[in-house]
Parts: structure tokens; C-alpha cells; sequence
């Protein structure tokens, strides 16, 4: 636990999963689960149904996710972070609705299976959580009439 303080506002504030440690560890996870998606033999009917367009998804936004995680400062970290969190939001309600009215065709893939679509709810969820959650005590101060 850090405690700042600063102009008379004391914060207490725990250092755990930043904007880039998320960006890089989901990021792996999305690449090795998007390559594996072409190795691996799945069915409709499986927990998981990796399709080759949801492999190439997950492999593209692995790989801009460790690169963004990376090269760019930490308020497009954040900003990044954030959108992909809505993206994978809003594909788990997406896929919700679709697989209660049909085959759960995205598009570009399917999200047939609810337990993708919960695997996506959290993912978007925990993205968006990291993504929002203040790290610096300027991220803290914005409501405290503290400048700093």
C-alpha cells in the first residue's frame, strides 16, 4: 500500500494489476488463445468455439495490446485499455442476445456458446475495471482541488 500526501489530502492507494501489466498479460493470453484456436479442433457444440476469424481477432488484439502496453505513454495505455474492455463488453452482450435468437453469427465469428460470452463479460469487465481505477495521485486529485 502507498500513502501520498499532498496539499493537506492524504490517499491510500495499492499498487497491483496497472494499465500496462494488464495490456501485457491479457494481451499474451489473447495471442497464445487465438494461435491455439488454430491448432486446437473445436465444434459448435464445445465449451469454447474458436473459429478462425475469433483466432485471427484474438491474435490482432493480442499483439496491439503488448505493443500498446509497451511503446505508448500511460494515458493512451489507459484509453486503450478502456476500449478494448468496452469491445469485449459489448461482443458478450452482443453474443448474449444472438445466442438467445439464433446462431450467434457476429460477422466475423461466432459466440455461440454462453461460456464464451461470460468469458467475455469478465474480460470486459476486469479491462474496463483496471482501465478506470486511479493509479497516481493525479488521478486522485482531480475532485480535491489539489493541483499538483
Amino acid at each position: 500500500m502507498v500513502i501520498v500526501n499532498y496539499g493537506g489530502v492524504t490517499r491510500h492507494y495499492v499498487k497491483g494489476l496497472t494499465n500496462r501489466r494488464a495490456l501485457l498479460i491479457f494481451g499474451l493470453l489473447l495471442t497464445v488463445v487465438g494461435v491455439a484456436g488454430f491448432f486446437l479442433g473445436t465444434k459448435p457444440g464445445d465449451a469454447f468455439h474458436l473459429d478462425t476469424g475469433q483466432s485471427i481477432v484474438y491474435i490482432v488484439l493480442g499483439i496491439a495490446s503488448i505493443l500498446a502496453g509497451e511503446g505508448w505513454s500511460s494515458e493512451w495505455k489507459r484509453v486503450f485499455l478502456g476500449l478494448e474492455g468496452a469491445l469485449f463488453l459489448v461482443m458478450s452482450l452482443a453474443g448474449f442476445a444472438l445466442s438467445g435468437a439464433g446462431d450467434g453469427n457476429l460477422g466475423i465469428f461466432t459466440v455461440a456458446h454462453p461460456w464464451e460470452n461470460v468469458a467475455h463479460l469478465l474480460l470486459g469487465l476486469l479491462l474496463l475495471g483496471v482501465a478506470l481505477y486511479p493509479r497516481r495521485f493525479r488521478d486522485y486529485s482531480v475532485g480535491t482541488n489539489v493541483s499538483d
